[in-house]
């Protein structure tokens, strides 16, 4: 539906300032527990990291997340490399986020939910050596800003989404797409870009 059929934006739900003061409080608390349990890990200022929250972070490892980003209910992280997660990223719930080498997002995207973002898989080129033991082939992933990756999508290792792309929910990215562009499918396809804008990648 064109956006000016939409009607006007009714902004976010508005539940009370009661409602505000106890969410803010949990935040603050939690983000302040999280920081403690997991010290290789930089959270910024006015983190929300929520329940469930598993983490999995190798010595040596880099792993930063900017101010304001969410981290829903069930997210998953696992690093041996480096992951840098921009200002105000939100990811949805149960979300996994896995890098043996580099995941680097931007600032200001929209991860849905259940999405899978690697930077490896398992190799299996030989067929006389099971899967299991043919170990693991990586390659860095770059997600630009203001991206929004729907629901259930998986980005596999090697992949470069531009600035201000939009990824369809089920979508599975198996190839670098441009900026400004609207991709779905299986593997993604490019199928219109987005109103004009200035991007950077």
């Amino acid at each position: 539906m064109p956006p000016d059929e939409l009607g006007e934006d009714p902004g976010p739900p508005d539940f009370g300032t009661a409602h505000r003061v106890r969410a803010a409080s949990r935040r603050r608390l939690g983000l302040a527990l999280v920081r403690l349990r997991y010290p290789r890990i930089a959270f910024g200022p006015l983190c929300d990291v929520r329940s469930g929250a598993h983490f999995t972070v190798a010595r040596g490892s880099h792993v930063r997340f900017g101010n304001g980003c969410v981290l829903d209910h069930g997210f998953t992280l696992e690093a041996s490399g480096t992951v840098e997660v921009g200002d105000r990223t939100v990811f949805g719930h149960h979300c996994t986020l896995a890098a043996d080498r580099s995941v680097v997002i931007g600032r200001g995207c929209l991860i849905g939910e259940l999405v899978s973002i690697r930077d490896h898989d398992h190799a299996f080129d030989r067929d006389d050596v099971g899967i299991l033991d043919q170990g693991r082939a990586t390659a860095p992933v770059v997600i630009g800003d203001d991206v929004w990756v729907g629901a259930k999508a998986t980005i596999t290792r090697g992949v470069t989404i531009g600035s201000g792309t939009v990824v369809g929910a089920h979508a599975v990215v198996t190839h670098d797409l441009p900026a400004g562009c609207v991709a779905v499918g299986v593997p993604a396809r490019v199928v219109r870009t987005r109103t004009p804008r200035s991007h950077d990648g």
